[in-house]
This record gives structure tokens, C-alpha cells and sequence, in this order.
């Protein structure tokens, strides 16, 4: 959490269980498959519409796919993965994400791979990044 708030970044969980179910996860030990001790706050969307707006929603089922979503001050999804009930998501990624969005609203490009302390790419001066960096 603290390399996310070091960033500025905010985390919030949203699912389309009950607050009760929350409650619930928060509670159980992590060794018993909860998440006890986290602080990240979670919102319920009984409702489905966060989760439909954001198109996580498997309609039919009433159940939402993991979805991850990195928003900017202004609003505009800068970087978004959705994946399948079974595969987790990563920090690690989440926070090369991250930094890449923040650089890119530095005006830069970041290439493939892009890492915080990396060079990234200044558009007017691209031919010499691609010149020092090519393999």
C-alpha cells in the first residue's frame, strides 16, 4: 500500500458482494483465504452498474471478472486489464502501470518493458533514444 500512497496513487476494491461478504473476508485470516488486515477500502456494487460501466460484468452470471483500472486526477482511464475469475493480479505490474501512466503525463512515451528509473522516450528526440537503445 505505502509504494501506491508514495506515488499518490488511491486504491479501492469494488465486488459485486455484499457488505456483508466484505465484512466477512475481513475478518478471516489470510492463511484461511481471507484478507484480514487490509486496508484498502471496498465498495459493494450490489447493483452490478460499477462493474457494468466498466465492462467486468459477465451479465448472465451476476458475477464480475478482475478488473484493474488505473485512473487519473482528470477522470480518463489510463490503463485498464481484466482477466478471468482465476488468475490474480499482480502489485508489481500494477505499479509499472502506474509509473508508465505517470510518466506518459510528463509528455513521455514509455517502451515496452518501461520501468520506474528507465528512460523513457521524449517524442522530439525519439531517433536517439531508438538509436542508443536498439538491439
Amino acid at each position: 500500500m505505502s509504494e501506491f500512497q508514495q506515488r499518490g496513487a488511491e486504491i479501492v476494491g469494488v465486488s459485486v458482494d455484499s457488505k456483508y461478504s466484505h465484512l466477512a473476508w475481513l475478518s478471516q485470516p489470510r492463511s484461511q483465504g481471507g484478507i484480514q488486515g487490509t486496508d484498502i477500502p471496498l465498495l459493494a456494487d450490489m447493483t452490478k452498474g460499477v462493474s457494468r460501466d466498466y465492462g467486468v460484468l459477465a451479465e448472465g452470471l451476476g458475477i464480475a471478472y478482475r478488473g484493474l483500472f488505473i485512473i487519473d486526477p482528470d477522470g480518463v482511464v489510463q490503463a485498464e486489464m481484466v482477466t478471468n475469475l482465476a488468475i490474480g493480479r499482480s502489485s508489481d505490474e500494477t505499479l509499472r502501470l502506474l509509473d508508465a501512466a505517470q510518466e506518459s503525463k510528463k509528455g513521455m512515451v514509455c517502451p515496452m518493458n518501461y520501468a520506474k528509473g528507465k528512460e523513457a522516450i521524449n517524442p522530439k528526440e525519439a531517433k536517439a533514444w531508438f538509436t542508443k537503445h536498439a538491439k
